[in-house]
């Protein structure tokens, strides 16, 4: 999707696109609070937390320049698509990092899967509400991402077909907007579809049930 819109808080302008990342993971970390365990939210809000800070800081990667000539220019830019990357790898990271503390059982994996398809599915829907693009890429992507979220989520018959599902969904959702394939969410997708299949195979791997 397109931004099309910007909101202000007091000195502070944002993109429709970084408001909803926002409250998306505010809305995620609370579901994962109420479905499971209260490490699992945590364990959320850890990783939303790194990839915020790789994010911003990424500036320092992408334009180091402008960042030195002006410091404060860390708090109002970002390192736009290429630091959305660095964020979501090293917050992969993090968590693959970690993967023995949270122990990798059935469990686990089902609450991190709602974390990969809750993210990326309220986060198009917010997007979609928070901007103007066409009535027939809006409509596509709030249809076809509900159905898929609220079938895998309910009737999830393994977590790595429940990922691959959603994201080939989200590459045919990707077809009807105004960016296409090779927008930055269908990338990000991907990325997370393989932290969740390493993650799958390892719990099988330590004697977990496929």
């Amino acid at each position: 999707m397109i931004n099309t819109d910007w909101y202000s808080i007091r000195a502070l302008t944002l993109p429709a696109t970084a408001i909803a990342l926002l409250v998306t993971f505010f809305m995620v970390w609370l579901i994962l609070r109420l479905q499971f365990s209260k490490k699992w939210s945590e364990a959320y809000s850890d990783a939303v937390f790194t990839f915020i800070l790789v994010w911003k800081f990424s500036l320092l990667i992408t334009d180091f320049k402008a960042v030195v000539a002006q410091p404060i220019s860390l708090l109002y830019f970002n390192g736009g698509t290429i630091g959305v990357y660095l964020g979501v790898i090293v917050a992969s990271l993090q968590i693959w990092r970690k993967r023995q503390k949270h122990l990798l059982q059935a469990q686990s994996m089902i609450a991190y899967s709602w974390a990969i398809i809750l993210t990326q599915s309220i986060y198009q829907w917010l997007v979609v509400l928070f901007n103007d693009n066409s009535t027939m890429s809006e409509v596509t992507t709030l249809t076809v991402l509900s159905i898929l979220t609220i079938f895998i989520l309910w009737k999830l018959p393994t977590v790595k077909q429940g990922l691959l599902l959603y994201t080939a969904g989200l590459m045919i959702v990707a077809f009807f907007q105004p960016l296409g394939i090779w927008q930055t969410a269908v990338g990000i997708s991907l990325l997370l579809l393989c932290l969740g299949i390493a993650l799958e195979h390892e719990r099988i791997k330590e004697g977990g049930k496929e």
